[in-house]
Parts: C-alpha cells; structure tokens; sequence
C-alpha cells in the first residue's frame, strides 16, 4: 500500500501492546463514519517527566472502531501537545493504518477562532448598557461589523457569539483518519508535551561530631501544561537527553502546592521509587495514583536517606599571584571557605546516582534543636564519585600572609627573574583541632625552594599545604619560591 502511510511502532514497555503486524489494510473510499475517543474513555495513563519541561504521555482509550476506514475524534489533550510526535496503534493481532492527523484548531487560541468563524453571520455587540446587532465582516486584532450606523471596528471582547458550534472544546482536539482490517475495542496512544517538569532537593543534616551527613532527596513536579490528570502512573527521568527544540509552555499557572510526600527530620517519608536504567538515563518510579490539577506542585520522595561520612575541608586560597607579589603584600584576617565531601555509595541498590538539584543542610545548634546552614547545587553524580558542598565561609578560623622578601631582576628578552619569601599565619579560635588546606597559584617552570611543611602540587598551576591546627592555637607555614626561567 503506498496511498497510506504505515504506523508501526512498539508500545510494548510502556502500555503492554505490541508491534502491529498484519496484512496491509486498502482505505475504504466511502465517507468514514466517526468514532468519539473522549478523556472520558481513558482506561490507563503514564506520565513520564524528563528534564527540561519535556513529558511523555502513554494513554488507552477504550472504543468501539468498526473495522474498515473511519475517523477517530481525540479530545481532552493536553494544552502544550507536540502533535508532530503524536504516536497511534492498538493491540499486537490487529493491523492498524492511519492516513491523516489533523488539529482541529482548538486550544489556546479556540476564542479567537471562535469569532473568525462568524465572519458572514450576525453577531451582537455589547456597547455600554446596549445590546446592537451586525454583520462580522472580518476579523484581526479587532472585528470590523457591519452595523446600521456603518462599519464599526469593535473590540473582540465586546462581539457575543450566540451559540458555539457542535463539539467546540477549548482544548486541543486530534482527528485521525485511519483504516483497520479488524473491529476494535481500544486504541493506545503516546505524544509529547511542554509544561511539566522536576527537580530533585535534597536534605542534608550535618553531624559535626560523628562527621557525618544524613542525605535525604525529595522530587518536585511542576505541572504547567494547562491540564489536569487523574490517577496516573507517575515516571520522573534523570539524565541529560539530546534536545534540538523547547517544547510549549501553557500561559499560566496557579501557586497552590499539592503534598504528597515530605522528608524532614520530623517525620519519616514514604519509602523511595524503585529505579531503573534507560539507557543514558535513570528513570525513577512508577508512582501511581498520582492526580494533579494544572498549576499543582506535586512532592514525592526520591532517594531514601542515607548516612555517609564527611571530609571536611577549610581553604585558603591565596588572592595574588607570585608575578604580582611585592614586599609588605598583606592579607589581614583571610577566611577560609568551608567545605565537605561526600561520596556517593548507591543507595540501597548501590547502583542509584544521585541527580542535580539544590542541597539545603541542617545542623544542631548549641541549643540543641535544628538550625539552617547552608545550600549548594549538585550536579548528576554517579556511583563512586564526590560531590563537594560548600558551606561558606569559617568564623573560627582565620590567617594572614606576608611577603617577607622579594626580588625581581629583568633580564633582556627573557621574563623577569624572581624570588620571594612568604609567611602564612593560621589561627584556630575554637575548641577542636582543625586540618586547613593552604593553596597557592604556581606557575609548574617555577620551583619552591624551601618550606616548613610539605607540599603537594594537586594540579597544573597550583601547589597546596595540608595543615593541622590546635584548638585555640596557630600555626605558621613559611616558603621560598623562584623562577626557573
């Protein structure tokens, strides 16, 4: 058959159909009569929620198709349907063929096209406390009637339409022609839309004293579609899928927050999704019974908590470079940046990485109840990598550093030569010991000379000072630095 075009595909994996194989099906050449596929007749729903506001939606309408031509009616589609992705087909002992998709043209632009079909007819306008009878003429951002006084240019809101046409709907609506060598009873469907998507937040509650963080992750869905869903099978995708183009967004959005679920330290949430791998991607879920109306926000829990030990870090990084160093360079009262590592082990199927999101840590206060203190992003982390927080700057800790001595001598057509004496002096004002990390910038064709501990160069460009400090105590790092070239 070369009239009409073939839609195979596998549905397998997400609604329990098949590839249609069968003979091919000759469209009847007679008038198709037309078969109502209403949201109504929805027997199953998956939601599938990839980054990026991308959704895929796999659905089953229940029917009654005769075989032969005909054309099926599909409303109640989301607002920000992609229809070029729309999918068609039915169980695996069925040959289904489709000819033709077409938009209806309802959606969000259903008023406006409500009035441009009334072009010709008679129509009223509501002018103050007036109600006058016209004739639409035509039609742009303003209606030009044609009234007993004249043409008049209107406003759109104020032209009334007497009575909407049959089946007008201001969501879109999908007619398909398609043609069947067996009577049907359902019909599967898959497509893809804008307007909803995720992001994972996690908990973290920071235990100083057994150096140890608590990770908690929760996931947060956003619909934004202009649509509302009931008791659908919720999927959440992690990971980094090619995209060429953005998909629609609805207009608006209500602020109301639907919870479903929360993980905080006062209450445990319900136990994570399982996972799954596809692919490059991690699919989370299924949630099921998930309903939401358009503007919810929807949180689910995601990872279950993990305990993971800590490797604490306090960095000084020094803000000038030894081309710049002079004598008397001071840096009085330096702070060091604070921050932790922690490694990701899997979770309970040691297989899990965890997805970019926000990170909010917690910690016990003096007081002893439950105090912010502070938040970073993640990025997608998997199994066996770090992932550094930061939590700001110390206020226990603090040092300066002195260029004690510094000579430059020019030299011709080569850079200048140089050599200098620095002097670090790190103070601990609390009441435990604290490990600090001193880098300085280096270029690698110059060479430390001399220095009072000893140093690791962790990078191109960069030496550091591992160093402990006492509790209320301080310690000087001292170092000589020349050029080679």
């Amino acid at each position: 058959m070369t009239a009409a075009l073939r839609n195979r595909f596998a549905l397998a994996a997400l609604l329990g159909s098949a590839v249609f194989f069968g003979p091919d099906v000759e469209p009847a050449r007679a008038q198709s009569p037309s078969v109502g596929l209403s949201a109504d007749n929805r027997t199953s729903l998956q939601l599938t929620v990839y980054p990026g506001n991308l959704s895929l939606i796999t659905e089953k309408r229940d029917a009654a198709i005769p075989a032969g031509q005909s054309t099926l009616r599909i409303d109640g589609l989301p607002q920000t349907i992609m229809n070029d992705s729309f999918l068609l087909g039915t169980a695996k002992d069925a040959d289904l063929v489709w000819t033709s998709l077409r938009n209806r043209g309802n959606g969000s632009n259903a008023i406006d096209d409500l009035v441009r079909d009334q072009i010709g007819k008679t129509v009223t306008i509501r002018r103050d406390d007036d109600l006058i009878e016209g004739t639409l003429v035509a039609v742009s951002h303003v209606a030009l009637i044609e009234t007993d006084a004249g043409l008049e240019q209107v406003p759109l809101d104020q032209v009334i339409v007497s009575e909407l046409p049959d089946g007008f709907t201001t969501s879109p609506t999908l007619d398909a022609d398609i043609a069947t060598g067996t009577a049907l009873d359902h019909v599967s469907m898959a497509y893809l839309l804008g307007g909803i998507g995720w992001n994972t937040s996690y908990t973290a509650y920071y235990d100083r004293a057994e150096n140890s963080l608590k990770l908690t992750a929760i996931a947060k869905v956003m619909n934004g579609s202009g649509s509302d869903y009931e008791n659908a099978s919720l999927r959440l995708v992690a990971g980094d899928p090619n995209r060429v183009q953005q998909p629609p967004m609805a207009k608006a959005a209500r602020t109301e927050m639907m919870m479903s679920a929360m993980a905080d330290g006062a209450a445990s949430a319900a136990s994570a999704p399982d996972r799954a791998s596809f692919e490059n991607l991690h699919v989370y879920g299924p949630f099921d019974g998930l309903s939401m109306q358009d503007g919810d926000t929807v949180i689910l829990p995601l990872l279950d908590p993990q305990v993971l030990p800590v490797k604490r870090h306090a960095i000084f990084q020094a803000s000038s470079s030894v081309y710049n160093m002079a004598q008397n360079d001071t840096n009085d009262f330096v702070r060091p940046d604070l921050e932790i590592d922690i490694t990701n082990e899997g979770g309970k199927d040691a297989k899990s990485p965890w997805p970019d999101g926000i990170v909010r840590i917690y910690a016990q206060t003096p007081a002893g109840d439950t105090g912010y203190l502070s938040e970073d992003m993640i990025s997608l982390t998997p199994v066996g990598r770090d992932a550094t927080l930061r939590l700001g700057k110390a206020s226990d800790l603090n040092g300066t550093r002195n260029v004690t001595s510094f000579d430059r001598k020019a030299r011709p057509n080569l850079p200048d030569a140089i050599a200098a004496d620095l002097k670090w002096t790190i103070r601990n004002t609390s009441d435990r010991v604290e490990t600090v990390t001193v880098r300085e910038d280096l270029p690698v064709d110059w060479k430390v000379t001399a220095e009072s501990h000893k140093h690791e160069r962790d990078q191109p460009g960069q030496i550091s000072w591992d160093i402990e400090v006492p509790a209320n105590g301080e310690v000087t790092l001292t170092w000589s630095v020349a050029s080679t070239r």
